[in-house]
């Protein structure tokens, strides 16, 4: 379980289905989103998320796809350590304004385990061998 203080009760999250990893963030405020204008728009509550685990934001798959409004950072990280109000910060990459109202679902909330282990600096030389290597975008082709 995790603890959530909401704000405004109408922001509590829900899941949509019982089977859903996620739960849905709504809009605390009504904001307009001009075209390419990336504006916070705060979701009304805080949480509590323990140690070892994080929260992270993700854009509505339907509001992201079919008008063309999503996350600025594309994917948000809740901290476990972080007691503040979720704000997601919007953008809006389609043609015209977008009204995001009050209350309409705006993100939805995972919260994930986060294996926490420290950094050991070495020499690039060091690290192992794979056969991968070095092979970054594309490097297995086209389709």
């Amino acid at each position: 379980m995790f603890l959530i203080a909401p704000l405004d009760e109408k922001c509590v999250p829900h899941r949509a289905h019982t089977t859903d990893a996620g739960v849905d963030l709504r809009a605390r405020e009504e904001i307009e989103l001009g075209v390419d204008e990336a504006l916070p728009v705060p979701v009304g509550i805080k949480v509590e998320i323990p140690p070892g685990f994080v929260g992270l934001i993700f854009p509505r798959s339907g509001l992201s796809t079919k008008k063309r409004i999503s996350l600025t950072n594309t994917i948000g990280v809740i901290d476990s350590s972080y007691r503040g109000e979720i704000v997601c910060h919007m953008v809006n990459r389609g043609s015209f304004r977008y009204k995001i109202n009050k209350y309409d679902r705006i993100a939805q909330l995972v919260v994930v385990p986060c294996l926490i282990g420290d950094f050991i600096e070495m020499d690039e030389s060091e690290l192992s061998k794979t056969e991968r290597g070095e092979g970054g975008f594309g490097h297995t082709g086209d389709n």
